[in-house]
């Protein structure tokens, strides 16, 4: 029926299937370019799901860049959307390598009456003390001599497998557990990325504005910086019609920072095809893609090309920084390569987290953390966004506020070049956009308001602290 098949039993939620296959309808031409769609309430009807279910489907791809909505006309395909997409599994020649290889910040300012807006940092005091404790434990008793001693390169094999598992059940991805690299977080990983790789490429194109750290390991290394801007939908990587020799491609598509635009199909599928062209690769950031607070998380770029995308995750967002823990999902081909740097440079990640990890993982406890936090997140990012209105009104326009647990506001009306770090002798700290800009001069009016670690009794008050300091600096006559 309609191309599509609903499996009851799959361990994919029935939004997910249905986004999943409607998705792999398009990107293979079976739908094409304007046909319309079936009406939300004939769908959950013919396959017997609650209409919501499609609703939530339909709004998902629209999102994503898949469809199109009119309002009384109905759903539509999109344009300009490639058809024909290599296959997202593992091709047959890359299982045979695959056996062939052998290888199946700063302290918070609270207790000093600041109300801190902090960017990257989720709710520490909701993470599970003592159930994590619990799994520290058992870790410490079942862990094996093997693991004790500085064991594979790569990380521990049951972690691994759960990531794997993880992955396809959340993103669609399928990968191999050999593909799959543990690492001290992300800022490890991308560091791995461009040594692994400078002997190849020497250029990298960055989102502009993008997180700070990563142009500073990418220029530490020897790497060119190409900034590139970026729109309410992310990287505008359409408009590069080429791509310049020598360059890399790091960007985070699902819920781009600081921005928090989703990029589009068309915009995925041409920065695709400019690195198969290029024989490059697109390295891709998802430092929050699990709490995505409008619909499913977003399928990850890798999807389209596990052979030319490097996918970096991290447990930094879902569980706590301090874990340094996160993970790189490979290239077949790049794993050889990263794994003899690695080991060169003696860089074992610790046995004993990740073990406590890979059973927490296998519980089901990560899941269920997510789900409490995406809750949590859902309720602060609502209260601070009808702070900021009640307070602004049409003054502050707010931007990427469907995912993560951060978003961007631009303040109209304010002189630009404003100091926002004067915002601290009101009692609360914001941080200007433009500290995150490679090309400076763009968003000056625009802040970041964090709310992943500030208590919803603070949103308020914080708010109105922020209101008072604009008043004293921006809007006077």
């Amino acid at each position: 029926m309609y191309g599509i098949q609903l499996d009851p039993a799959s361990e994919l939620t029935m939004t997910a299937q249905l986004c999943r296959q409607i998705r792999q309808n398009i990107e293979r031409g079976e739908w094409g370019e304007g046909m319309r769609l079936p009406p939300t309430r004939k769908l959950a009807a013919e396959f017997g799901i609650a209409r919501n279910v499609v609703i939530d489907a339909y709004e998902q791809l629209i999102a994503e860049g898949y469809l199109i909505g009119q309002t009384g006309s109905g759903t539509y395909v999109a344009s300009g959307i490639r058809t024909s997409l290599a296959s997202a599994g593992e091709s047959e020649g890359e299982e045979l390598e695959m056996e062939r290889l052998g290888w199946e910040g700063e302290a918070s300012s609270d207790s000093e009456g600041l109300i801190d807006f902090e960017i990257g940092t989720p709710d520490l005091r909701h993470f599970p003390r003592k159930l994590w404790a619990k799994y520290l434990k058992e870790a410490a008793e079942v862990i094996p001599s093997t693991s004790l001693d500085y064991g594979d390169i790569r990380g521990e094999e049951a972690l691994r497998k759960e990531i794997a598992a993880y992955l396809y059940r959340t993103r669609g991805m399928r990968c191999q557990p050999g593909q799959i690299m543990i690492v001290s977080g992300s800022s490890e990983g991308f560091a791995l990325i461009a040594q692994t790789l400078r002997d190849r490429f020497d250029a990298v194109y960055l989102e502009d504005p993008t997180i700070e750290f990563t142009q500073h390991i990418f220029r530490k290394v020897g790497y060119r910086i190409s900034p590139v801007a970026i729109d309410s939908a992310g990287m505008k990587v359409h408009e590069l019609r080429e791509w310049e020799p020598g360059h890399l491609m790091l960007l985070t598509p699902s819920h781009q920072f600081p921005g928090g635009g989703i990029l589009p199909i068309q915009r995925r599928q041409h920065a695709v095809r400019l690195a198969e062209e290029a024989a490059s690769y697109l390295i891709e950031d998802d430092y929050d893609g699990d709490f995505r607070l409008k619909g499913v998380p977003i399928p990850p770029l890798y999807t389209l090309n596990p052979g030319r995308v490097i996918y970096v995750g991290t447990f930094s967002k879902t569980l706590a920084p301090g874990l340094r823990l996160g993970f790189l999902v490979l290239p077949v081909h790049l794993v050889r390569p990263m794994a003899d740097l690695r080991e060169a440079q003696n860089l074992h990640p610790p046995s004993m987290l990740q073990i406590a990890l890979a059973m927490f993982m296998r519980d089901g406890c990560l899941d269920r953390h997510i789900h409490k936090m995406k809750k949590n997140y859902r309720q602060r990012r609502q209260l601070l966004i009808e702070a900021i209105q009640r307070h602004f009104g049409a003054r502050a326009v707010i931007q990427g506020d469907e995912a993560g647990m951060h978003l961007m506001v631009e303040f109209r009306g304010i002189p630009a070049g404003l100091d926002w770090s004067k915002s601290q002798a009101y009692g609360v700290r914001v941080y200007g956009v433009e500290e995150y800009c490679l090309i400076q001069g763009n968003y000056t009016r625009h802040i970041l308001l964090g709310y992943g670690n500030l208590p919803e009794v603070k949103i308020e008050l914080g708010i109105e602290r922020l209101r008072s300091f604009l008043e004293e600096y921006a809007y006077r006559d």
